[in-house]
Order: C-alpha cells, then structure tokens, then sequence
C-alpha cells in the first residue's frame, strides 16, 4: 500500500461568515474525500487514514449548534479507529478544534485559533500547519477562496510533504446551500500552480454563477454563441 501524505486549512472569514476548506496531498483526487462543508453550518477536514463518512457525524452536530470541540468528540467517538484519523473543524461561529491520533503518519502536526484550523501528516516540517493558520489570520480582508489558497501556499514554501504533492481540492460556501467555489486538480506535477490558475479564470466569474442559480432574470450574459 503506498503510503500518501496531506496537508490542509479551514477557515472562516469573520465579515461574511463564509467557510472553506483547502487541502493537498500526494495522492490522487484528495477534494473528493477530505474538505468538506455547510453554509452557515461549518468547515470540516477529515484526513490521514481518512474516512469521509466522519464528516457528516460532524456537521449534523454543528447543525445542532454544539459547536467545534463537540463535532470533534463526536467523530472520534463515531469510529473504531479514532488513533488512525486527523480532524479539523471550524463552525459557524469561528471556534476551531483539530484532532491527531497517535497512529498519525510520520511528522504530523496541528493548529487552531479563531476563525482557522490546519493540520497535517507526513510533513517536511511540524510548523507547517502552524505557518499555514498565521498565514490565513494575517490575510483577513481578503477574499476567502484567496486566503485560503495563500494559506495552503505558505505550506508549500515551507517545504510541504515529504512526497510530491499531486492532487488539490479548495471548497467555499458563502450565503447559498450549493458551494460559491468548488475546484479540484485530482492529479497534477504542480497541483497547486493549476488551482491558482483555475482561480483566475473561476473567481472572476464566481458570483455570475450564484446570480445564474438564485435571480436568473437578472442573470448575466456568458458570452458564448447562441446566447444572445
């Protein structure tokens, strides 16, 4: 069995009340199983031996208003293996928790803090996460999605996994039950260059999207043939 590792942030943005999740790893198409989220609910990452159903026991408890530590207590709680899986939360309110089981792979390591959570497995560097969760608080102003990709950024600067990362997956959901942003790059030799790029072209275009879904009358034009 190869072996993959993952790094990851979640975050909320204190002026809107948006919540994201970004995260990386080494395998393939890691956007499908580990970020996960709610509008006005919460953000949840579930990674290292990752089982996704954990996220859904997490967001039933924020939905419940019982707040981060909780959904955490609940997902551990809720597997047989709690000592393979890494975790991390941010509510709807900004409180963060983040858990690391002692079969946790390699160098691993964590960080929380209002409004921000990030953890990793299999690192070149146990500050990593801790570099990526200051990294999101000193941008605050900025747009989400951007944040959170200069967040995951810092990871890379500092040196990010100890196997090539290959896969990406950056997920925002702001006022509307769909995701404002939902961009993956399942397998890549520079995933996190062909998510900044993605970002380029979907960003400008992001709120066109939610217009299109909530007032149609009202929709704007996409410029293609036959849409006059």
């Amino acid at each position: 069995m190869k072996i993959t590792n993952t790094f990851s942030v979640a975050g909320r943005c204190s002026e809107t009340g948006a919540l994201g999740v970004v995260v990386t790893s080494s395998s393939p198409s890691v956007g499908a199983r580990c970020p996960w989220g709610k509008q006005g609910v919460g953000a949840i990452l579930t990674q290292n031996v990752t089982d996704p159903r954990l996220a859904n026991i997490g967001l039933s408890v924020l939905e419940h208003g019982l707040g981060a530590e909780n959904a955490i207590r609940a997902m551990k709680e809720s597997t047989p293996f709690p000592e393979y899986r890494q975790l991390a939360v941010v509510d709807a309110e900004g409180n963060s928790a983040v858990f690391t089981g002692e079969n946790a792979l390699g160098v691993h390591g964590e960080f929380s803090a209002q409004n921000v959570a990030s953890i990793g497995n299999l690192l070149s560097d146990p500050e990593i996460p801790t570099g990526m969760g200051k990294k999101f608080l000193e941008t605050e102003g900025l747009p989400l999605a951007e944040r959170l990709i200069l967040a995951i950024e810092k990871g890379f600067q500092m040196g990010g996994e100890l196997d090539q990362e290959r896969s990406i997956g950056l997920l925002v959901y702001k006022e509307d039950s769909f995701p404002y942003v939902d961009l993956r790059v399942d397998y890549s030799e520079n995933p996190l260059e062909d998510l900044k790029k993605l970002w380029e072209i979907y960003g400008p275009q992001a709120e066109d999207y939610r217009v299109r879904a909530v007032t149609p009358e009202m929709a704007p034009s996409y410029g293609v043939l036959g849409d006059e």
